[in-house]
């Protein structure tokens, strides 16, 4: 049976099951008007949301049996994912076209990116959260550096609601193994959750390709109606063994990445009076990234035969703001932060030329004021403006600004249009790298303006929503290595390439009925290089008028979701990804390649025990790539193929 007909199959049985069910009312829920805070800082509901968001549930990603955070976000309409072959790897994320590092990481309000704006998603589990929150455009006004073409904010679940313990314990595909164990409760005054959990893999490659990641999280609210306080921390701990060289090559029988991180968040609101409200929240990163690869064997002397690693990369930040409740349903924010970062780094190469040591320290701190203003003009048109000044001790003073606008034309369509301006900091490393490569302090931050306009229809009856969104973006001051510097001493980091990202994301909710639905998204990313800088070779990252490197034009999900008043539950998630350029970086100079397009269908089913609720026991049987289709995301590292996963949970 081919692909094609095993669909077919599958959506046929899905009919047939919805066709037997008696009609029921339909609950139909107006999501255009879902508060999302992470968009606006306030949570304020309006009928005319003016920027583009996305919310996943924690319920419904534990549901489909996701474990990890990067395998929640593939399906987001302008999310795309870059995974370095097995789980565990490098994982990657771009928003709309943008580098990697232009995209803002929040866990509990704490910034999780390193300087410079880069975050590996690869053991970032699902566990215990309550949902995820996802900003596209802009979002500097808020956030600072690294929010260029986004902001994705995961949240602790609170535990609210009747006290109860949940478990679960499972096994799978490649000795995939996953447990955990953890407790919830409360009410309107004060509530908790607290979890521990465990997932190991033996990877996909034929040694050395081991992957454990531990996650313990927890959360506490307490309210008074007046006063409300709410603490948060997630520690992580993963272990990655890889036996991939740089270029694929599968040799390495000890390489291996240990990392820990540690957020933890404080968050304070207390109302003063009716109209105004004052917030304070603190918050720390810690994250210990170690690098492991010693000799293979006693004989292995030659070359360069072993690297060691150890940093210790931390920011802390204190944020204080005060929302106004206006005459006129507004509401005007003005707030002020200040953060430090520092990282520490030694490392050891080993050679038959010698022991290499290095070490490196740096640090920076930024102070930022900004204001917003957040209202309804009537109960049709909306708007918000903001604007915020950092003050940075490496990179001195910068600007952002946005203006942003919804008009409700009428009860089931909505338009909204926005500009705004964004900025990445430079990275450690490119501000101080001394040694081989010598950093620049006098380096700019790069800097982005985007515009998008958008509009969302939902039906009479709410079974329909239709949303659709253009979008321009135009990157500059794009920070580039030149590996032979202009003179003696000279630094090796520029601001001198450009780029752009121009599209287009349309997506559709269909409601079959009270428990179906198809939802269905489409993004087109145009991706070009206007200014090539030092290198201007065919196999350069930069090549003007080509497009940025693992970034497809097109890409589309559909998914399709069934569930029955006895609480199963099944899935399936088709994700076509068009071709993408990338470099072939085995040889030097690197040449310019394209991956092929690939379609990856995931499935899910839940069951629970005969006569349980819906806290009681239940199966999830869970399937990612189920036709065990052959891609990479990246030149020479295959991804994973078919993995499948057994396993029983109670509880929320």
């Amino acid at each position: 049976m081919n692909h094609t007909r095993v669909l077919s199959f599958l959506f046929a049985a899905l009919s047939s099951r919805v066709a037997a069910q008696q009609p029921g009312p339909m609950g139909a829920r107006d999501t255009l008007a879902t508060v999302v805070v992470t968009a606006t800082r306030v949570p304020v509901s309006t009928n005319a949301p003016t920027a583009s968001t996305t919310v996943l549930t924690g319920d419904a990603i534990r549901a489909q049996g996701i474990t990890r955070i990067s395998d929640a976000l593939r399906t987001v309409p302008g999310v795309q994912m870059v995974q370095s072959g097995p789980q565990g790897a490098l994982t990657s994320l771009s928003v709309r076209g943008g580098n990697s590092n232009y995209v803002r990481v929040l866990v509990d309000g704490v910034a999780v990116n390193d300087a410079g704006g880069a975050f590996d998603f690869s053991s970032l589990s699902t566990d215990n959260i309550d949902r995820i929150e996802i900003v596209r455009g802009p979002a500097s006004v808020l956030y600072g550096s690294d929010a260029v073409t986004g902001v994705i904010q995961i949240i602790t679940r609170d535990g609210r609601g009747t006290a109860g313990f949940s478990m679960e314990a499972g096994g799978g595909a490649r000795g995939a193994k996953r447990g955990s164990i953890g407790m919830q409760g409360g009410a309107a005054g004060a509530s908790y959750s607290i979890l521990a959990a465990r997932q190991s893999t033996d990877g996909i490659l034929p040694f050395n390709n081991k992957n454990v990641t531990d996650a313990l999280s927890a959360a506490a609210r307490f309210s008074n109606g007046i006063t409300e306080a709410r603490v948060a921390a997630r520690w992580s701990a993963s272990l990655y063994q890889y036996p991939t060289e740089f270029d694929g090559t599968v040799a390495d029988r000890n390489a291996e990445q240990v990392d820990h991180r540690l957020v933890v968040s404080a968050d304070l609101a207390h109302r003063l009076s009716t109209n105004l409200m004052v917030h304070l929240l603190l918050g720390s990163n810690e994250y210990l990234p170690r690098s492991n690869d010693g000799p293979d064997t006693p004989a292995d002397t030659l070359g360069f035969y072993g690297y060691f690693s150890r940093s210790v990369r931390t920011r802390r930040s204190a944020e204080a703001r005060l929302d106004y409740r206006l005459a006129d349903r507004s509401t005007f924010t003005v707030g002020g932060e200040v953060a430090r970062d520092r990282e520490r780094t030694s490392s050891l190469s080993l050679s038959e030329y010698g022991n290499s040591p290095d070490a490196f320290e740096a640090a920076r701190h930024n102070s930022a004021l900004y204001a917003q203003l957040l209202g309804d003009v009537s109960s049709r048109l909306s708007y918000s403006v903001g604007a915020r000044l950092d003050q940075n001790s490496a990179f001195g003073i910068f600007r952002t600004a946005r203006v942003s606008t919804a008009w409700a034309v009428n009860g089931t369509t909505r338009l909204r249009a926005s500009i705004g301006n964004a900025f990445k900091a430079p990275s450690f490393y490119e501000n101080f790298a001394t040694g081989y490569v010598t950093g620049n302090p006098a380096l700019r931050p790069e800097r982005s303006r985007s515009s998008e306009v958008g509009f969302e229809r939902v039906g009479q009856d709410g079974t329909v929503a239709l949303r659709g969104t253009l979008f321009t973006q135009q990157f500059t001051d794009v920070i580039q290595y030149n590996g032979t510097a202009p003179a003696p001493g000279a630094p090796n980091y520029y601001n001198v390439a450009a780029a752009k990202a121009d599209g287009a994301e349309v997506s559709v909710e269909w409601k079959l009925s009270a428990l179906s639905s198809v939802t269905a998204s489409h993004t087109w990313t145009d991706t070009r290089t206007t200014q090539a800088g030092f290198d201007k070779s065919a196999g350069a990252n930069y090549v003007v008028g080509e497009r940025l490197i693992r970034r497809p034009s097109q890409s589309s999900t559909i998914s399709a979701e069934q569930r029955w008043s006895d609480g199963s539950r099944f899935q399936v998630t088709a994700m076509r990804v068009g071709e993408r350029a990338d470099r072939d970086f085995a040889a030097y100079p690197s040449t310019a390649v394209s991956l092929p397009a690939y379609t990856r269908v995931d499935a899910s089913i839940m069951l629970p025990f005969a006569g349980s609720d819906a806290n009681g026991p239940h199966v999830i049987l869970s399937g990612s790539n189920i036709f065990n289709a052959a891609y990479e995301e990246v030149l020479h590292f295959p991804a994973p193929g078919r993995l499948w996963y057994v396993g029983v949970r109670f509880g929320r």
